[in-house]
């Protein structure tokens, strides 16, 4: 409801006759649904780099199923914020008869090594495009203070040190309490999880480049769509990359698929390249809405898979 409630706070200032106005005359359709594509593909990369984790930890999913847990992921989140990764850990170790604390730390290595990709990016568009940064954090002082506050506060590395000592001491420590040994158990099946990407002897190499190729999607969907707009011809990579930016930065508050934040944050960054308000507003919502078309699709074939199959083995 929160990004509902910003979606409509935001929006509510534009000329929607405007809007669609440049929709209606002004969108290529073709680009649109290449992004859309592109969106498609960047789940598959994401379902084959999770079967490689899965394979080190001799969990033999079919592509398919991988491919179902994670379609699904999204389709959750857009209901529940951050669901959906608990819901895909829970199907596929219900499905292959597995451990959840195993998957649920693979889960937790994928979802790190996207977290390093998006750092790495961000320095890069920082290092490159430092005056829309800045600009983009005086046009939003809370943020920045907010940041800095959490940044330079001792007891987020308080908090840390204590974390990381507590489950040293759990995995070490010696003890007959058959919950505290269940507990431990757990434990290290998450490591082991979350471990399967150090600990492969083959893969790594391909685990770097379906990372690449995630990513590089997420950011070929956004700058596809600039191609659906003639007056969008000028806008370089470069500066659809910051528009990523801007927009993953969005998409990290928990809300529903980023509705609101995401359309504010690129929004910021066309009008900081010199984009009326309303064409800003105009690509925000098609480039966005798009790829929720996508998710919602994508959702409804794995509402539908899993029935049928689930049919089918109540039949055999």
């Amino acid at each position: 409801m929160l990004g509902v409630g910003i979606f409509w706070l935001l929006y509510r200032q534009f000329d929607f006759q405007e809007i669609l106005s440049i929709l209606r005359s002004d969108m290529n359709i073709f680009w649109i649904v290449v992004s859309m594509l592109i969106g498609v593909v960047s789940h598959i990369a994401r379902s084959l780099r999770w079967q490689l984790q899965l394979r080190q930890l001799d969990i033999h999913a079919s592509f398919g199923t991988i491919c179902n847990a994670i379609f699904g992921t999204y389709a959750f989140n857009l209901v529940l914020p951050r669901f959906g990764e608990l819901w895909r850990c829970t199907y596929l170790a219900n499905h292959e008869k597995t451990s959840f604390s195993r998957v649920f730390g693979s889960m937790l290595s994928d979802r790190f090594a996207d977290t390093i990709t998006a750092l790495t990016i961000v320095l890069v568009v920082f290092l490159s495009q430092m005056s829309v940064v800045d600009e983009f954090l005086a046009q939003n002082p809370g943020s920045q203070q907010q940041l800095y506050a959490l940044l330079s506060s001792p007891w987020l590395y308080v908090v840390v040190i204590a974390v990381v000592a507590a489950l040293v001491w759990l995995l070490t420590r010696r003890s007959e309490n058959r919950l505290l040994n269940k507990l431990q158990e757990t434990l290290k099946k998450m490591w082991e999880g979350f471990n399967s990407v150090l600990s492969m002897k083959k893969g790594k190499l391909l685990f770097l480049f379906y990372t690449i190729a995630i990513w590089g999607c997420y950011f070929l969907q956004l700058y596809i769509c600039t191609f659906a707009f003639d007056w969008m011809s000028h806008v370089t990579a470069l500066q659809a990359l910051v528009l990523f930016v801007l927009g993953s930065i969005g998409m990290a508050v928990p809300v529903q698929g980023g509705i609101g934040p995401w359309h504010a944050a690129v929004i910021f960054g066309m009008m900081f390249y010199g984009f009326s308000h309303e064409q800003a507003g105009a690509f925000a919502l098609i480039a966005h809405g798009s790829q929720m078309i996508v998710t919602i699709l994508l959702g409804i074939y794995t509402t539908v898979a899993i029935l049928l199959e689930r049919r089918h083995n109540m039949k055999s």
